[in-house]
């Protein structure tokens, strides 16, 4: 959802230009997949090394908003649901599940066995008091919307109009939780896998202070499969198994550490050297390893990327110039010669991956909503500008992206595009990742590349952010239909008819209003070394070590 964002937008910047994207629902759960060449992997004999290319910048799970910190706290916090490798929620703590006959009310046992590393047992409390500091102001959770727009009496008590004992989130014994949401809603054990509905031990949480939680690895307390046993801030993090996790018998690699490796040619120095067991690849990486006689990995990942434009500008006012410039990227190109990692031309916002109705896939429903047309870009764009008194010489704009050499590549290609044609200009101005964010959110673009990833298993975590009040709507569309339809669907408990909705939203938001344009949905390439299998890794979770992953036994 909204601010997985600020990161996810802000990892999915870091990660995109290296060739990595984000969120979605394929799985590869291996090890080398027998090509005739693999490499051994680090010497360590219980521990697997991964590259995670950022240092996690907040491990806080009341504040976290970014992925490479998800990766981390995945695996050191246990919730109510975790995801299994099939990205499908399975019981975590919560032992046994009531869902109340309107759909709206989850009544949950939680295991008596579970224990925090500070000594303290998990209980119901936990949750109550994460959920209410998540709905504080004075928390700052840049995901609070995430709650306060799914709990009962959550905007109220966000917003001060009633007392936290009043959000939807009450411990009816120590080992019982009740979570009343505002509606039903058909992806509700799916957040309860999300990081912001984790439980937080008051004790440790008022002990530490707020100002120093989850800072150091000495300033966290988990109940997970693992607990973070070092954590050198740039370099690595590295987490121990969890004698006390109740599953322990299951948890078969003993550490895992975690790199932060931000340039590629390093990461693949790295894994040839055996530094390292994981990393991610770029095109030219997966062709290089492939001629080695490396078989490579790979999943959709469901992340979607695309133009993000300011509509405040002159010119990106106009919904015709903006679709112009999206229907001008020949965007089969752009993933067959630029990206070259088996990244496909987007058809919609909402990618391919993400769940429908009734056990279908949406982007099935939905159909094919944009693709490449020249001709049709040309004719919008003469009709846009002198519906704004401008001509082609006199449209002057420019894109913002990250300043790494993939993203200035890629940038080009756009260039490049829109110059042959449409015969515009656009200059191009990279910058480092935090200063790009910085202008978006400050409206200081005309176009910005960015991403975005999935929250959880459903076209919503795609489709709010453009609502006008929606954190992540940097180029302050505003459109009252959109607003009133996302609304709707909401509170639409007939699935299908709600699935309607959310397609006529995406479509007045791709194809009509445009104030985004979809590019192309991503795919994540890898390699792992010959010394580790069952790793799951899908769009939803990057490295999970927790489903049967092990080290083989050379």
């Amino acid at each position: 959802m909204r601010l997985k964002k600020v990161m996810a937008f802000a990892l999915a910047g870091i990660m995109s230009m290296s060739v990595v994207a984000c969120g979605g629902s394929s799985t590869t759960k291996d090890g080398n997949t027998g090509g005739s060449v693999s490499y051994p992997g680090t010497p360590d004999a219980n521990m697997v090394t991964v590259d995670l290319r950022a240092e996690p910048p907040e491990l806080n799970s009341l504040l976290t908003t970014d992925v490479a910190s998800g990766d981390i706290l995945r695996e050191v916090i246990s919730g109510l649901y975790k995801l299994d490798a099939n990205d499908n929620p399975v019981p975590e703590l919560a032992t046994d599940t009531q869902v109340s006959e309107d759909g709206r009310t989850y009544t949950m046992k939680l295991r008596e066995d579970a224990k925090w590393s500070n000594g303290e047992p998990v209980t119901a409390h936990d949750f109550v008091f994460a959920y209410q500091s998540v709905c504080d102001p004075k928390t700052a959770s840049t995901y609070a919307f995430i709650m306060y727009e799914n709990l009962e009496n959550g905007l109220d008590v966000y917003e001060g109009k009633k007392d936290p004992s009043e959000l939807g989130v009450k411990a009816i014994d120590d080992y019982t939780l009740e979570v009343t949401f505002t509606n039903p809603i058909p992806y509700a054990k799916h957040l309860f896998t999300f990081s912001t509905y984790y439980p937080m031990n008051q004790k440790a949480y008022e002990e530490i202070g707020a100002d120093r939680y989850a800072k150091d690895a000495d300033k966290i307390v988990t109940n997970g499969p693992y607990k973070i046993a070092e954590w050198v801030h740039d370099d690595h993090v590295t987490l121990e198994k969890n004698p006390d996790y109740y599953n322990a018998d299951e948890i078969k690699i003993e550490k895992v550490k975690y790199l932060m490796m931000k340039d590629a040619n390093a990461r693949m120095n790295a894994f040839k050297a055996g530094q390292v067991d994981g990393i991610e690849l770029t095109g030219e990486q997966i062709e290089q390893l492939t001629n080695e006689g490396v078989e490579t990995n790979k999943y959709v990942d469901n992340g979607v990327w695309y133009l993000q434009y300011n509509t405040k500008k002159a010119g990106l006012n106009n919904a015709k110039i903006r679709q112009a410039l999206g229907l001008a990227v020949d965007t089969k190109s752009l993933c067959d010669n630029v990206r070259k990692d088996g990244s496909v031309p987007a058809t919609g916002l909402v990618p391919t991956g993400i769940a429908g109705a009734n056990e279908t896939k949406y982007r099935d429903k939905a159909g094919d909503m944009i693709q490449y047309n020249m001709e049709e870009a040309k004719k919008l764009l003469e009709e846009g500008l002198k519906e704004e008194g401008l001509t082609a010489e006199t449209f002057k704009i420019s894109l913002i992206t990250d300043d790494t050499t993939v993203a200035q590549k890629e940038a080009a290609f756009y260039q490049e595009q829109w110059k042959q044609a449409l015969g515009i200009s656009v200059d191009v101005k990279p910058m480092p990742f935090k200063a790009r964010l910085q202008a978006m959110q400050d409206g200081d673009f005309d176009i910005a590349f960015a991403g975005w990833v999935p929250d959880y298993n459903d076209p919503m975590t795609f489709l709010e952010l453009f609502t006008t009040t929606n954190g992540n709507n940097y180029g302050k569309y505003s459109s009252e239909e959109y607003d009133k339809l996302i609304k709707e669907a909401r509170n639409e408990v007939d699935v299908e008819k709600r699935q309607e909705l959310l397609i006529q939203a995406e479509t007045m938001l791709v194809k009509t209003d445009a104030p985004v344009f979809p590019l192309y949905f991503s795919v994540k390439p890898y390699v792992l070394s010959s010394k580790v299998q069952n790793v799951t890794r899908t769009g939803f979770q990057e490295w999970d070590f927790t489903d049967g992953a092990e080290i083989v036994t050379k």
